[in-house]
């Protein structure tokens, strides 16, 4: 049975969001668009502060936009800088910067 996010402990959610990320990246990679992770982060987002949803709506248009113009589905500077603005933003840091 699954939680819905408005009833999930915020650090669950969190770890959600992150998996999701990663899954989209792997598909886009593949030449897949996951609209069911993309729709899954912005309905978690709705229950976080305006910065997080924000940094969701940023990676999810980058991701829309790079598969819809973009032939070989490549993952762009500007998908991984999104991602990692929202990482982060999550409260999730990069141990080697």
């Amino acid at each position: 049975m699954n939680k819905h996010p408005s009833r999930e402990l915020p650090v669950r959610s969190r770890l959600e969001m992150i998996e999701d990320i990663a899954e989209v990246v792997r598909s886009l990679h593949q030449g897949e668009l996951a609209r069911h992770l993309l729709d899954d982060l912005k309905t978690r987002a709705l229950f976080f502060e305006a910065e997080i949803q924000q940094d969701v709506l940023m990676f999810c248009e980058q991701v829309e936009f790079q598969f819809t113009y973009d032939p070989w589905h490549r993952v762009t500077l500007e998908i991984q800088r999104a991602a990692d603005k929202l990482i982060e933003d999550l409260g999730f840091t990069n141990e080697k910067k």
